[in-house]
């Protein structure tokens, strides 16, 4: 079971019909409700670790990209790098469609100033849905 703020690795999932093998995300909403009439019961945004200073440099020219310093997330055994959010694409699923394992949790400091930095910013909201469909897991 996972909750708001829980970092979460999942095992596969879709992304712009593209089928992707494992990766983290933070948990946004863990309480569900419908997109364009589908019911979804878990939102999430992609986390994502830098791999070296010139990456960082590019990924962050992005302004949906937040950036997370690895003293806002506590992952047991994790890498250790900072890292960035995604915070403009919105992954919706189904949690009986997926596979995944609850890896740490975000600082509530941190989740707030990404909940700020949605709510604050200009720009536009991906919402992806491939995930709801029945054929995950």
């Amino acid at each position: 079971m996972c909750k708001q703020r829980d970092i979460i690795l999942i095992d596969s999932y879709q992304s712009h019909g593209c089928l992707l093998s494992q990766h983290s995300f933070v948990v946004i909403d863990d309480q569900g409700g419908q997109i364009r009439s589908v019911p979804y019961d878990l939102m999430c945004l992609v986390l994502s670790s830098f791999k070296d200073p010139t990456q960082k440099a590019r990924k962050l020219r992005y302004p949906g990209n937040l950036p997370v310093p690895v003293t806002d997330v506590s992952v047991p055994g994790g890498n250790s790098k900072e890292g960035y959010i995604k915070a403009d694409q919105f992954y919706y699923f189904q949690k009986d469609n997926i596979n995944y394992t609850v890896i740490g949790s975000m600082t509530e400091e941190m989740f707030d100033k990404l909940v700020d930095s949605i709510e604050e910013s200009d720009f536009e909201i991906e919402e992806i849905t491939d995930n709801l469909q029945p054929t995950m897991v």
